[in-house]
């Protein structure tokens, strides 16, 4: 992980490129069915610099340029759509996401069944915590010179009740996330001391 994040994270975007407003991108709002389409880089060992396929939701496979997902998305959006790449990342506010697993079960709980972390879409998921308690602290990670600062909740927007294996929409789980969650599921961080990130490493909380 870098300064802006992890490496080759949310590069690409795709966009209505004649919409100025604040919005323009061309996300599962307008297509639910892009939740099911699966990109992967073709060297996992340099995103920055990998070719990206996409697999559609038609199980179809393109280049991340090539023109068929752009014509899907403007047949969906009713307007012409086009694919930016950003070096540091197309981030909704900034660089790093992070939930914690018992943030996710209590919204099971009041769910009344099991709630999947890709509905966040966070970069960091911690066996252990609320994340919310740990605002204003530091995250330190094992055999990692990695630090991350916990700087606020993220509020949330309907593209959580889409669910990501189905594409099918839960309108009920966004009125439980606003009611008992104060529309607030995960917390940005920012990286303070880049480093390693590994999967199923241990991590300690500094407090603020």
């Amino acid at each position: 992980m870098r300064w802006n994040g992890l490496d080759g994270d949310r590069q690409y975007a795709f966009l209505k490129t004649a919409d100025m407003s604040r919005f323009p991108w061309a996300t599962g709002r307008i297509f639910a069915g892009m939740i099911l389409w699966q990109a992967r880089y073709e060297d996992d060992a340099r995103p920055k610099a990998s070719r990206v396929h996409v697999t559609m939701d038609d199980n179809s496979v393109h280049e991340v340029t090539a023109p068929e997902l752009t014509a899907r998305l403007s047949a969906e959006a009713g307007a012409d759509v086009g694919l930016i790449r950003l070096a540091r990342g197309t981030f909704d506010s900034m660089p790093v996401s992070l939930v914690g697993r018992q943030t996710l079960d209590n919204l099971a709980d009041k769910s009344e069944g099991a709630v999947e972390a890709l509905r966040f879409r966070p970069n960091i998921v911690i066996d252990r915590g609320l994340e919310r308690d740990w605002i204003g602290g530091r995250l330190v990670f094992e055999d990692s010179p990695l630090r991350l600062r916990v700087d606020r909740p993220i509020e949330r927007c309907s593209m959580i009740t889409i669910d990501p294996a189905t594409a099918d929409r839960n309108a009920k789980l966004m009125r439980t996330v606003v009611e008992d969650f104060n529309n607030e599921i995960g917390v940005y961080c920012t990286p303070e001391v880049p480093g390693t990130l590994v999967a199923g490493a241990k991590v300690w909380l500094q407090p603020a």
